[in-house]
């Protein structure tokens, strides 16, 4: 008789505590909708799938999100992006905490899972505008915190990804203004 080997363990994380990011919507009738590809945010909870939107993308291997060379995943950024929510009638910045397979990058993140923690309201929104935010985070079960109280906010619901694991921008040897991709894959603890 064979012996059988153990199915793999899941690898040890790199943080043991989920991190928080920042990211933009467009308040919907769907609810909240990532403002450049459409996908609908259906509750808190959401899991990455990779959906391929480009010749290359089509003949890439399926892969768990986010995938290596695919701009596939979570997208959230290390600090809050005030613009959105000023020039979009319909956009809305707020507060995720991400969790899995996280691949670091220079601004931000691209994650396998994020939880919406809290939606930011600028000040000098119509009450239009400001109940369409609160009736959205009132059916997600979310926070309502100022726009320019989220980056103060977000250390109630997550911890900041370290700095030393923050890839350095990198300057590409074809342009010395575009910064050349860099990454790091780290797993995060839910």
């Amino acid at each position: 008789m064979e012996p059988t080997l153990p199915p793999p363990l899941p690898p040890v994380p790199d943080l043991l505590h989920p991190v928080y990011a920042f990211r933009d919507w467009r308040i919907t009738p769907e609810g909240l909708t990532s403002p450049r590809t459409g996908v609908p945010w259906p509750g808190p909870v959401l899991a990455a799938e990779c959906h391929p939107r480009t010749p290359e993308s089509l003949i890439r291997p399926p892969h768990r999100a986010p995938g290596r060379d695919c701009s596939c995943g979570i997208h959230g950024y290390f600090r809050p992006g005030y613009e959105t929510s000023k020039v979009d009638y319909r956009g809305v910045t707020g507060i995720i905490r991400v969790w899995g397979e996280v691949e670091l990058h220079h601004e931000g993140v691209r994650a396998q899972f994020a939880r919406v923690e809290a939606l930011g309201v600028y000040a000098r929104w119509t009450r239009r505008q400001k109940e369409a935010v609160d009736d959205v985070a009132g059916e997600l079960g979310v926070d309502v915190v100022d726009l320019h109280d989220l980056e103060e906010a977000a250390a109630r619901y997550a911890t900041a990804v370290p700095p030393a694991l923050v890839p350095a921008a990198r300057r590409s040897r074809r342009s010395r203004d575009m910064p050349a991709p860099t990454a790091r894959v780290v797993i995060v603890g839910g």
